[in-house]
């Protein structure tokens, strides 16, 4: 006994002294959003600025749940990305915090721990029944978070869910670009309404594009899925690049035509979702006739959407190439030619959904009224 104590001290020393971390300077440096990401869960997701675990902390009729960013059987302690799923009838009306700890250093028996930072209390916001119902729709930020936020404040009061439509940022090189995705997450949504969030053409390039996709914890391991808002029923694509794999541009190091043809598939397996009064797909691409040879509009119709919103175009179009589909396809804005922004509001409200689009300068851009069924 006396040498297995001799040892585990040795092993404490040996890891303190390889401790490649200060606790002092361990924080939250992005406040955490809740993303939907399919089968009827969130993803919480926060940061911090060294390594640590995560885990999201609430009370469901009574019980207190302690949630961990579990991979495996084993708490992540590697990352300075922290990433929790939570059942969406848990968390929609409740409070919950979130909390990470710094750990310096993980050996086969020992691991040196240091401050634990926890979150105050934030008051999450679900469907609770209401009419109308409201979502804030932005794309193509391109590292321009300032006058999206200008155009943003033209509409009154507080969004029900904030739709985040690829492109936020231009590249995606290192953690350093995620984590700006997860600062204008946090900045028009407060971590207390529902975030859908798409991928963009921009966010697949870079080393860390690939990576990004598994911190949402989708269920289908994509960054596609669907979800739902009361009477909403969201379709939430990756339309990939906007070039074919063999450009010169990407090396030879994508294939996004192996990705979407999988994406495809699934998407044929799905069906109308037969109790939603709004079916509405999300993606960033808008040519859906041929994402990578792949057709998507005539399974889109069988899946009747009512309207289609993508971006990519960095201006609004309420009625695109309404001669190839069926169904409406909006562009919804985004940063614009001389740098400033449109920001685009949809209230869905007694079977028609009101879309309302405004600039960094306060100006109207136009409004369009999609109604259910029309077509």
């Amino acid at each position: 006994m006396i040498l297995n104590a001799i040892i585990s001290a040795l092993m404490v020393m040996q890891a303190a002294f390889a401790l490649p971390f200060n606790s002092a300077v361990f924080y939250i440096d992005n406040k955490a959003s809740v993303f939907e990401s399919g089968d009827e869960m969130y993803t919480v997701i926060w940061s911090t600025t060294l390594p640590g675990t995560g885990y999201v902390t609430y009370t469901y009729e009574g019980v207190e749940y302690v949630v961990k960013d579990l991979q495996n059987s084993a708490v992540r302690t590697t990352d300075t990305i922290h990433s929790v799923r939570v059942p969406k009838a848990h968390l929609d009306n409740n409070t919950y915090t979130y909390s990470s700890q710094n750990i310096g250093t993980r050996r086969a028996y020992v691991a040196v721990k240091g401050r634990t930072v926890t979150s105050e209390p934030v008051e999450f916001r679900g469907y609770s029944g209401q009419e109308p119902i409201r979502a804030l729709v932005l794309s193509d930020i391109h590292e321009n978070p300032a006058n999206a936020e200008k155009a943003a404040s033209n509409f009154d009061g507080q969004p029900d869910l904030l739709i985040l439509n690829g492109d936020l940022v231009s590249y995606m090189t290192s953690v350093l670009k995620f984590k700006q995705i997860l600062s204008y997450a946090y900045r028009f949504s407060g971590g207390s309404i529902p975030v859908i969030y798409t991928r963009g053409n921009h966010e697949n390039r870079g080393t860390y594009g690939p990576e990004a996709v598994d911190i949402f914890k989708t269920s289908t391991r994509g960054q596609y899925f669907t979800c739902s808002y009361g009477p909403i029923s969201f379709l939430c694509l990756d339309t990939g690049e906007d070039k074919d794999d063999a450009d010169w541009t990407y090396s030879g190091l994508v294939d996004s035509t192996t990705y979407v043809a999988g994406e495809t598939e699934w998407l044929k397996t799905l069906s109308p979702d037969a109790a939603a009064m709004y079916r509405v797909g999300i993606g960033h691409m808008p040519n859906l006739d041929n994402r990578y040879g792949n057709n998507w509009v005539p399974i889109l119709t069988d899946l009747k959407i009512d309207l289609f919103v993508a971006a990519h175009k960095h201006r609004v179009n309420f009625e695109y190439r309404k001669q190839v589909t069926p169904f409406p396809l909006m562009i919804d804005g985004g940063k614009t030619n001389d740098d400033g922004y449109i920001a685009t509001m949809l209230t869905f409200d007694g079977g028609e959904i009101r879309a309302e689009c405004f600039d960094e300068k306060n100006s109207f851009v136009g409004e369009h009224t999609y109604v259910m069924g029309a077509r």
